[in-house]
């Protein structure tokens, strides 16, 4: 079986879906690799390459990880329609599946994928069994736990441009926590319209949202804590290795610092050699934890590993959008938490990471529905007051991307259910810039 994913072509592993494939292959019998498809690629060569690999295969195909392309989705609608039975995993895969609330009545809503998926399956491989493989037009559910299939072979990934290539992993993933604590959260937002939709008769909204308002985690995942100590080691001994070390990871933790000593110290003691560690974490995490992270990484200079703060969640530097994105942080919060790492970064030198020219890439999202002159004026006199485009601003920013399954689509759908103004569609995703006038 293939499972066909986005990829960036980049030497990093693509978690569920090569732990998928490792399940399949081992406990089903299932022969599986994970091609990566590349934004730009050949879709002639690709569909040779199909016909050749299924030429004595079982015509199943799997999808998973898709980012929202609409290349993709209409990828599985041609499978079907070459007698393929298609599957759906991965990230929201039930809300793909089943598409947008009430979309048989609103002729512009995500459908969802029912019409290029035989099977959608929602939660963690280890639920998925043979006998899944002759159902039809069915979502299939499996509940979280902690007790998870957690081993990968870092082997079966390739990537798809112009022909397939196996791609050596150099940067994996290990699971400490499945989902976030913060998804938690249950909050009320209050919104404004769009800027280009105010004098249009459109009022402020109330929305829930539990952890951050445009993130679609907390409805696909939720919070199951974590996995256990024996079992994140477990996976930290079956990466591969470079130069005599374990290839640099990232720790799939929001709040990762807390047992982060800990998880150090015991792989020194089992004399397992790292390279580095990236965490991807929020920003509070950061200050609650600030006194203990010089002896962190004292633990981590004395065995050789880096410590990396690969992408921190700071998204706005401004404390109105930070409340509209249900941040649970202010600019207070940012600007402490950058201190602290500037402080980290005088005394531990290389062996601490966190700067954008040292491949952090920190969350910055711009632009959103709200940023008007007040909103944009303040944003780049904290930028400029805090120096933040020195070590922290990435690159470039990232659009707001309101995924239809998010707290956001909510808002989105409310708008639309009390005005008549409607949003485009762009596949999973809304289009809030879009609205019909």
């Amino acid at each position: 079986m293939i499972i066909f994913t986005h990829h960036t072509g980049e030497p990093h592993g693509i978690l569920g879906a090569q732990m998928a494939a490792t399940f399949l292959q081992q406990k089903l019998s299932i022969p599986s690799i994970v091609v990566g498809i590349e934004r730009t690629f050949s879709k002639e060569r690709l569909l040779r390459f199909i016909g050749d690999y299924y030429a004595r295969e079982r015509k199943v195909v799997a999808f998973s990880h898709l980012c929202g392309r609409k290349d993709l989705i209409e990828l599985a609608h041609e499978m079907k329609q070459e007698g393929f039975v298609t599957i759906l995993g991965g990230p929201q895969a039930r809300q793909d599946y089943e598409g947008e609330p009430e979309a048989d009545f609103h002729p512009h809503r995500f459908k969802g994928m029912k019409s290029a998926v035989d099977i959608g399956f929602h939660g963690p491989v280890d639920g998925f069994g043979l006998e899944h493989l002759n159902v039809r037009n069915r979502l299939i559910e499996h509940p979280w736990t902690k007790k998870i299939f957690l081993e990968v072979n870092w082997s079966n990934l390739h990537t798809f441009s112009d022909t397939l290539k196996k791609l050596e992993v150099r940067l994996g993933q290990v699971l400490h926590v499945i989902g976030c604590p913060y998804a938690g959260k249950k909050r009320t937002a209050i919104l404004p319209p769009p800027v280009n939709l105010r004098g249009r008769s459109v009022g402020d909204l109330q929305v829930e949202s539990e952890g951050c308002i445009f993130c679609d985690v907390s409805r696909d995942k939720g919070f199951h804590g974590p996995v256990g100590g024996d079992r994140v080691i477990a996976q930290i001994e079956g990466l591969p290795e470079f130069d005599g070390r374990k290839i640099p990871f990232e720790l799939i933790d929001e709040y990762p610092i807390g047992s982060l000593g800990k998880l150090i110290e015991e792989v020194g003691s089992q004399k397992i050699r790292l390279s580095q560690i990236n965490l991807v974490c929020r920003a509070d995490d950061i200050n609650v934890h600030a006194s203990d992270l010089p002896e962190i990484l004292s633990q981590a200079r004395k065995q050789g590993v880096k410590i990396m703060f690969a992408s921190i969640g700071f998204e706005s530097f401004s404390d109105r959008l930070l409340q509209y994105f249900c941040k649970g942080i202010t600019l207070a919060d940012i600007v402490e938490c950058v201190e602290t790492l500037r402080r980290l970064k005088d005394r531990f030198g290389s062996h601490f990471l966190y700067r954008r020219d040292e491949g952090a890439n920190h969350g910055f999202i711009r632009p959103t529905p709200w940023d008007d002159g007040e909103t944009m004026q303040e944003m780049d006199r904290n930028i400029f007051l805090h120096r933040l485009f020195e070590d922290i601003l990435p690159e470039h920013s990232t659009p707001l991307i309101i995924h239809h399954a998010s707290f956001l689509g909510d808002w989105i759908r409310k708008i639309e259910s009390t005005t008549d103004i409607t949003f485009g569609r762009d596949g999973t995703w809304i289009e809030w810039w879009n609205p019909s006038l």
